[in-house]
């Protein structure tokens, strides 16, 4: 709840999966049994899962830095979800889609409404040059300007 209060939000939509490579699989992290991050590490944009916060580097295309969520972050996965499997759709829809989707999954994900003067969420989805390995979409909510927090807002399922 700390999070949500200390937040300003507006939705970005933001294209972060590109072209799926080893970097994108790497887990350098350590996780409890439970699946929780216990230890910063390099993790690929394809092993994160909902739950998993990290610091926004200047380039989190393949990979970030993961860190528990009770230490200082930037940024938290709340959902993920995969797209048609259709021919490329084209950069706009692709947006679209991601935008939605993440927007539809944040209440569920994290027992609160969605307030863009709080908080910004942003849909890393695949490029046009990933599309064809590559369908996922991941949900990530930040503070508006970026500031540290600490805290977890997403529910863990199981």
């Amino acid at each position: 709840m700390r999070f949500l209060a200390c937040c300003w939000f507006i939705v970005f939509v933001g294209f972060g999966c590109s072209e799926p490579a080893k970097l994108s699989l790497l887990d350098s992290s350590v996780r409890s049994p439970s699946g929780d991050i216990t230890a910063a590490g390099s993790v690929g944009v394809l092993r994160l899962v909902p739950g998993d916060c990290f610091l926004v580097g200047p380039d989190e295309i393949e990979a970030v830095d993961a860190v528990p969520c009770d230490e200082d972050h930037q940024a938290e996965v709340f959902a993920i979800f995969d797209l048609a499997d259709t021919d490329w759709p084209g950069a706009a829809a692709v947006a679209q889609v991601a935008k939605t989707g993440c927007l539809d999954r944040f209440r569920n994900a994290t027992g609160h409404v969605f307030d863009p003067v709080h908080m910004a969420i942003t849909g890393y989805a695949p490029s046009e040059r990933s599309w064809k390995e590559d369908r996922k979409v991941l949900c990530v909510v930040t503070a508006h300007n970026l500031a540290l927090v600490r805290g977890q807002v997403t529910h863990r399922s199981g």
